[in-house]
């Protein structure tokens, strides 16, 4: 077809879908609204020019935006590669101006409408969505209930907490996490000391930080609302009674330079030295101005006996409001949440799109996260970093997830398990994680693994990691020597 007949196509193409009875629109590679027919605006209760150039690049509302409601549900599935066809079931009722935007009680029903997402080959990125009114029921293999499922979660959350951007690791529906995000909405409302419970690796310092970020941002709206401007960390775990003596000396000199009192972030309590209980005791008691923020896993709360008149005067000051962070063991069912709400989270960091299969997200479910969200958060990295298509597996997790035998007896019984895959993936990663270590001495790394030189050698050439000259990724073997002054 020539250039003039091709232009004439497209034009009937585009008159056709304008006067379409469907609400049809049309996404743009940079997740930007270019197109919207006359049966969508009325639908929302917007001319379709006001509609082109909305953002639609999260399912998560952003605070301030009038156009919030909207750029959530136009948005697509957040781990959907954009190269096949997808059909999504809308949840809830449509979005409309006359809706309130902040609306918390959004019913997770399926509506009558069924999103279909066509990728335009002619324009790579941008997608054709059409909402049909039927259920479409003919060809449920295409349907993806439960990318619509988490992408309604999100939403809603969102209506009904605010200040959650960032905040992925406390996405979800289960009773524990809806519990936190109470907590955390008082807690950035009220500037009091406060403690964020949880085990380690629960997230707990990322909370910290994002609640002290919410609270600046408060302020600078409300004359009322009083915090210092900067936050300290004290990692407690690291402390001994002159180093703590140290930090509180520059707490003292931030507020004379600052002429206001930091916020104290006293990080990891359950491991700070007897010796340093009184001195943080001490100092509390005299700066009764000074807020504070702590860490601490509530197991050791639990241990400490009732007379020890020191911690509980620790805890009685720093706890004016608390926080208990669920573990992530105890909230399996928000594991698919929690994956599109990371991705979502690392957008800016310009993380490759991947689909995410259900042999992914089983892996995921049957592991036991003993170090919680933060390991969780470190398996996605890696599994995004070392895929090797667009679709996300359980091979692509790190090997302690995918051959834990939970997740191993999980398998179907007709289907077989690669043990020598498996051992070899474990002697890989030992190896690799040697030569980490001696990056330029073969002969060590050998040694700490308990291996022969020759072996290592062996192992790196089989993995096409070992030159014809002996050396891996351009380092050489020779002794190394340290200088002696």
């Amino acid at each position: 077809m020539d250039e003039t007949n091709r232009s004439i196509a497209k034009r009937q193409i585009a008159r056709l879908l304008g006067s379409s009875s469907n609400p049809i629109y049309v996404i743009s590679e940079e997740d930007s609204l270019v197109f919207a027919n006359e049966a969508l605006g009325r639908l929302v209760g917007r001319s379709p020019e006001s509609l082109l150039g909305l953002s639609c690049n999260s399912p998560i509302p952003v605070d301030g935006n009038p156009n919030a409601q909207l750029s959530a549900f136009f948005s697509l599935p957040i781990h959907w590669p954009r190269r096949i066809l997808k059909l999504q079931p809308e949840f809830g009722p449509i979005p409309n101006i006359h809706a309130s935007p902040t609306d918390p009680t959004i019913p997770l029903a399926q509506s009558q409408w069924m999103r279909c997402l066509i990728p335009l080959e002619e324009n790579p990125g941008c997608v054709l969505c059409v909402l049909c009114p039927t259920p479409m029921g003919t060809i449920r293999e295409l349907v993806d209930e439960q990318a619509a499922i988490t992408h309604q979660i999100m939403r809603e959350n969102r209506y009904r907490y605010a200040h959650l951007d960032s905040m992925w690791y406390l996405q979800g529906r289960s009773v524990e996490v809806r519990r936190a995000l109470e907590q955390v909405q008082l807690a950035i409302a009220n500037p009091l000391s406060l403690t964020v419970f949880g085990q380690k690796g629960s997230g707990r310092s990322w909370l910290a930080q994002s609640i002290q970020s919410r609270r600046k941002g408060l302020q600078s709206n409300d004359r009322k609302f009083s915090i210092g401007d900067s936050m300290i960390r004290i990692d407690c775990s690291l402390m001994d009674a002159e180093l703590l003596q140290s930090m509180l000396e520059v707490i003292e000199e931030s507020k004379i330079n600052a002429r206001a009192e930091p916020t104290v972030l006293l990080d990891n309590l359950e491991g700070l030295p007897e010796e340093c209980i009184a001195i943080l005791a001490s100092f509390l008691k005299s700066h009764e101005a000074t807020v504070c923020i702590a860490t601490c896993d509530p197991k050791f709360i639990q241990t400490l006996p009732m007379t020890d008149l020191r911690w509980r005067q620790v805890l009685t000051r720093t706890s004016i409001l608390r926080i208990d962070l669920p573990r992530l063991a105890d909230r399996l069912e928000d594991i698919p949440t929690l994956i599109s709400a990371w991705f979502c989270d690392q957008r800016s960091a310009d993380v490759p799109t991947k689909e995410i299969t259900d042999r992914f997200i089983e892996a995921l479910i049957a592991y036991s996260w003993p170090d919680d969200i933060e390991e969780l958060a470190d398996a996605l990295s890696h599994a995004t970093k070392n895929a090797t298509s667009e679709k996300l597996t359980d091979k692509d997790l790190p090997v302690n997830i995918r051959t834990c035998v939970s997740h191993i007896e999980q398998s179907q019984g007709d289907e077989s398990v690669d043990l020598d895959a498996i051992l070899e993936d474990v002697e890989k990663t030992m190896i690799m994680r040697a030569l980490e270590r001696f990056p330029q001495n073969k002969t060590s790394a050998a040694k700490i693994l308990n291996i022969s030189r020759a072996r290592l050698l062996r192992r790196l050439q089989q993995w096409g990691l070992q030159s014809e000259s002996g050396t891996v990724d351009g380092e050489d073997d020779s002794p190394v020597f340290n200088e002696v002054r």
